[in-house]
């Protein structure tokens, strides 16, 4: 994670000392787009998450076999769902308008296209991040994900020293190609290590007659509501700041965010590695206490962090922007809040990732986005930069936070090890 935080600082200052502050802001809604969709399996991976932590064989559990195969072609359907859309917002010059002035740079419609096949391309192989976080192998995927971010600073430099202006609004397909390499490496190895499951799922996909489906979207569908929450919420930021500020705007969150998105990706990848920790313990009998000491440790954490950025905040963001742009004390503490609050939630959300849990879950988080996108709408033209992320804080900690603590509080006994005791 350090690696990718250094590596994504060099690619920011790269881009905006050699091809200004507006491909920066191009390049950094364009990147914005694979977070706005993070929902390419519809939820359906959640089964795939639950099954294979509880599984005694991944390689010969014929029913994970064809839930992998019913989760594949929900990702198939998808990708080519997307692939069309990409095509028309092309045809019809809708990407211009998406990035308000920042649509204004040379050929952005053409690289947002480039950019979305690259993504359709690697949407299948997905997968395979699903499966290592059910094996508890979140550290591989972290591992590799962080070559991600030296993949794209490579590629950028080569965009930059050798494309020569022309190219300077196409810097983000570095990121999206550094993606999908990085997606075959995980298939690759996810293959290899749960042999022959992934062969065999695929030889399924594309004969649904003779492999017909499982259900998956019995838990898929309250699942989906929780993924494409956070990523609305939070990832539409960098266009409301687009269509009610300017470029400008948009690069100095970009900036910041190049700091507190790597924070907020650590959190990420802690919590989601207590999912099958908390399922399997459940699943034997052992769980038998709460989340909230590891809620409070998140929140502190970030809470010290951040205290940390805004101590360091004039040298670093200096650095970065080579003195171009200035990012404010008020943007730099509204980003610690809503990243806070998210580290406060996360081991609540995934301490209650059974079915009954994930369906609670769905009207407190599309709760939370639709909260932190209207206050979004209404804080930015007041407070700015800082609007949009004191909105989403708000509705983390309204919309999610307080009803996850009752929730655990009033189901504790089905969520611990006093459920298998009863029983």
């Amino acid at each position: 994670m350090v690696i990718a935080l250094v590596c994504g600082v060099l690619t920011t200052r790269m881009i905006i000392g050699d091809a200004g502050v507006g491909s920066f802001a191009l390049y950094t809604l364009l990147t914005t787009i694979p977070s706005l969709l993070t929902f390419t399996d519809l939820g359906s991976g959640a089964v795939l998450v639950n099954a294979v932590a509880t599984s005694d064989d991944v390689r010969t559990d014929e029913k994970l076999r064809y839930q992998l195969t019913s989760v594949g072609r929900v990702l198939l359907m998808f990708a080519a769902s997307a692939m069309a859309i990409n095509t028309v917002l092309l045809a019809t010059g809708a990407w211009e308008i998406v990035f308000g002035d920042a649509g204004g740079e040379p050929g952005a419609s053409l690289a947002a296209f480039f950019c979305v096949t690259i993504f359709c391309l690697g949407i299948p192989l997905g997968i395979w991040a699903r499966i290592m976080l059910g094996q508890r192998k979140n550290h591989i995927v972290i591992l590799l994900q962080g070559l991600i971010s030296p993949l794209t600073l490579a590629g950028v430099w080569l965009l930059l020293t050798f494309g020569g202006e022309n190219l300077h609004s196409y810097a983000a397909i570095a990121s999206f190609a550094a993606s999908l390499i990085v997606s075959i490496l995980g298939v690759l190895i996810t293959a290899r290590t749960t042999s022959p499951l992934i062969p065999e799922a695929a030889r399924m996909v594309l004969r649904p007659r003779r492999f017909p489906g499982v259900r998956v979207m019995d838990v898929g569908w309250p699942m989906l509501a929780q993924m494409v929450t956070y990523p609305i919420a939070v990832g539409s930021q960098r266009y409301v700041i687009a269509q009610l500020g300017g470029p400008t705007d948009v690069a100095e969150y970009g900036v910041a965010g190049q700091v507190f998105f790597a924070l907020n990706g650590l959190v990420m990848a802690g919590g989601l590695a207590l999912w099958p920790h908390f399922v399997r313990m459940r699943h034997q009998g052992d769980l038998r206490r709460g989340p909230f000491l590891l809620s409070g440790l998140f929140a502190v954490a970030v809470a010290l962090a951040t205290v940390v950025v805004w101590l360091v905040g004039p040298w670093l963001f200096g650095f970065i922007t080579q003195g171009e742009l200035e990012v404010r004390p008020t943007t730099i503490f509204a980003f610690g809040l809503m990243i806070m609050l998210t580290a406060a939630v996360y081991p609540l959300g995934m301490f209650i990732m059974d079915k009954p849990g994930i369906r609670f879950q769905v009207i407190p988080t599309l709760s939370m986005a639709a909260v932190g996108v209207t206050l979004a709408f209404v804080l930015t033209p007041i407070l700015g930069i800082a609007g949009p992320l004191l909105g989403v804080a708000f509705a983390l900690l309204v919309c999610q936070l307080i009803p996850f603590s009752i929730y655990i509080v009033r189901h504790r006994a089905r969520l611990t090890a006093e459920a298998a005791v009863s029983a």
